[in-house]
């Protein structure tokens, strides 16, 4: 049987959490020094759940509503909750979760934790046939 390429393959295992609380010119500087589109935004508490924060949540929610980066906070903007996906699926499966729901990013979870991060990108640009 072939040797199927799965999400922990392709996944970004270091990837960046941050609190809501946090503001968004310096999420963004964080994102720039780190060369990164996708930050995790932590849970309050443990009743609550992780979100997620992109340029495009950036362009959309501060930029093209002309709001000021300094001023405005990482909860306002955010995705929330944010997809989860398992280490273990199938890259194809996980293309056709993330288009499902026309994200291009969700959180990986191995043993009830998060391990990653993948991305629709990552999926396309490490793909092996």
């Amino acid at each position: 049987m072939a040797n199927i390429q799965k999400v922990r393959d392709v996944m970004m295992a270091n990837f960046t959490e941050v609190d809501g609380v946090m503001k968004v010119s310096d999420a963004l500087n964080m994102m720039r020094d780190e060369k990164i589109n996708a930050i995790l935004v932590k849970p309050r508490d443990e009743n609550d759940v992780y979100g997620i924060m992109t340029l495009k949540d950036i362009a959309r929610r501060v930029i093209g509503e002309n709001r000021k980066l300094h001023e405005a906070h990482v909860y306002e903007i955010m995705s929330k909750p944010v997809l989860s996906i398992n280490a273990d699926m199938p890259i194809p499966y996980a293309a056709r979760f993330l288009t499902n729901f026309n994200v291009s990013y969700a959180m990986v979870i191995e043993n009830n934790a998060v391990t990653g991060m993948v991305s629709l990108n990552g999926m396309v640009n490490q793909r092996k046939d």
